[in-house]
């Protein structure tokens, strides 16, 4: 009878031990499984970021060509420089004396920080092309160490003097922050 009982206590721990190590397989298994789990998840979720940054920086530069198109529009239609006639206004076109004494104007640190809101980190400039080639630097305040998006635009330049007109161009070059 004694060597029943321990045959069957033999038995059961035996089958003990055959069950356990079948449990540590398992839970194994069980890990393995989810660290490949993780690091798949991981790879993906670098993957998705990667191209969420991609699409980000693409979404910046238009937003810094957009806002550089809208200074040149504000610097085409600054009141202080356009070349009316009896009161009619004509689009895209400067007084060329009216360039000139503006530029030397925002020379000036004071007045240079008054047209700050208007244009920012940037630099106007208007060169005559056609007949003769001048340049006129009407705004300067770059920003050392960033990009830029220069933004050109054709123009006429109105000599009241001669009353005749030349072609030019207005540049804007926009600091992107």
């Amino acid at each position: 009878m004694l060597n029943q009982i321990f045959s069957c206590e033999r038995a059961k721990r035996a089958n003990s031990r055959k069950s356990s190590r079948k449990s540590q397989v398992q839970m194994f298994e069980t890990i393995g499984v989810l660290i490949v789990f993780f690091f798949l998840l991981v790879a993906g979720a670098a993957f998705y970021f990667q191209l969420q940054k991609g699409s980000f920086k693409r979404q910046l530069r238009e937003s810094a060509e957009q806002e550089s198109l809208q200074l040149v529009q504000r610097a085409l239609y600054l009141p202080e420089l356009d070349c009316s006639f009896v009161s009619i206004q004509k689009e895209n076109c400067f007084d060329v004396y009216k360039v000139g004494l503006f530029s030397e104007l925002l020379k000036q640190e004071t007045v240079l920080q008054d047209y700050f809101p208007v244009f920012g980190y940037s630099e106007v400039m208007i060169s005559t092309v056609y007949p003769e080639k001048s340049e006129h630097v009407l705004y300067a305040n770059p920003l050392p160490g960033r990009d830029r998006i220069a933004t050109q635009s054709p123009i006429l330049l109105y000599n009241a003097t001669t009353k005749s007109y030349a072609f030019g161009v207005i540049e804007v070059k926009h600091y992107v922050e």
